[in-house]
């Protein structure tokens, strides 16, 4: 009888230890996703705002980007296009943000934009992010954006 009330103590501390670092997991991934879409609304902001310069922050020198499907060979493609592409963007009818966080130091965003004429929706882009928390902070090391015409 001893025995087994000490494996059921064992089996209880083992188990109140695991939903411990369990939770302690959970809050990490919680404060990850505070901290992304906090960096994410910054950056979405510098691009909308034609603050190319802000952008170019976010963004790792040796990301990898697909615009449209098409790799671009480093992120001054996508500065450039910062700079030129006329404001204000066109208004979306449906914006969806997923906050994904992986680790303590990276987390996957997703961001949806459907466009409608005549409440028909006429153009989809999608828009994914693999975002890195390194020495100087958050950095997209990652990017691919999509536009479809429905």
């Amino acid at each position: 009888m001893r025995k087994i009330i000490w494996q059921l103590v064992l089996i209880a501390t083992l188990t109140t230890g695991s939903i411990s670092c369990l939770s302690a997991q959970e809050n990490n991934l919680k404060d990850v996703e505070s901290e992304i879409i906090e960096v994410s609304e910054k950056e979405i902001n510098a691009f909308k705002n034609g603050d190319c310069e802000t952008l170019d922050g976010f963004i790792d020198e040796n990301a990898t980007l697909y615009l449209n499907g098409r790799k671009a060979p480093n992120k001054n493609i996508l500065i450039g296009f910062c700079n030129q592409i006329e404001r204000p963007f066109e208004k979306p009818s449906f914006v969806g943000m997923e906050y994904l966080p992986i680790s303590d130091s990276s987390a996957y965003v997703i961001r949806t934009m459907e466009f409608s004429k005549n409440e028909k929706v006429y153009k989809k882009e999608i828009v994914t992010k693999i975002w890195f928390k390194g020495s100087s902070g958050w950095k997209i090391v990652h990017l691919h954006s999509t536009i479809t015409k429905l």
